[in-house]
């Protein structure tokens, strides 16, 4: 986002930071499928649209007046209803991203005594990266993963 606004005004991009900031915390999550707003405050945030929406169609909230105790429960049991809809989102979304990463993964297994080139940084820059090597492999542990 912040990318797009430098592009478009070169020179005022900071005055639109906020606009930016309540558009990413009012759309909703594509993983959780819930706004961050909606995550923390347990409601739908009332922007602009909405208001106008609201002035023009004559729908009021203030037709139903609550008490603060009743209102307190009812916030809490929409806290808890949408961390666990979250919850069941995130791992959903989870899974449809490893079984999606998981795609073009080879399983290798390696043996001690196997020659194998180890990816570090290197030592001018540690952002960028070089395979250094061949290296022995001494041992393996159990999973089959940890090799050194």
């Amino acid at each position: 986002m912040i990318k797009k606004l430098c592009a478009d005004h070169p020179r005022a991009w900071d005055r639109f930071i906020p606009a930016a900031l309540f558009a990413f915390r009012e759309i909703p999550n594509d993983s959780l499928k819930f706004s961050p707003f909606e995550l923390l405050y347990g409601r739908q945030v009332r922007g602009p649209l909405t208001i106008l929406h609201e002035l023009w169609t004559n729908d009021s909230t203030d037709s139903e007046v609550k008490t603060t105790y009743q209102y307190v429960l009812d916030l809490r049991s929409r806290l808890e209803e949408t961390a666990r809809l979250a919850a069941e989102q995130a791992e959903i979304s989870s899974r449809n991203y490893k079984a999606y990463y998981d795609l073009k993964a080879k399983p290798r297994k390696l043996n001690s005594g196997d020659d194998v080139l180890v990816l570090l940084p290197s030592s001018s820059n540690k952002l960028v990266m070089q395979w250094l090597g061949p290296y022995s492999v001494v041992e393996c542990k159990g999973n089959g993963v940890d090799c050194y």
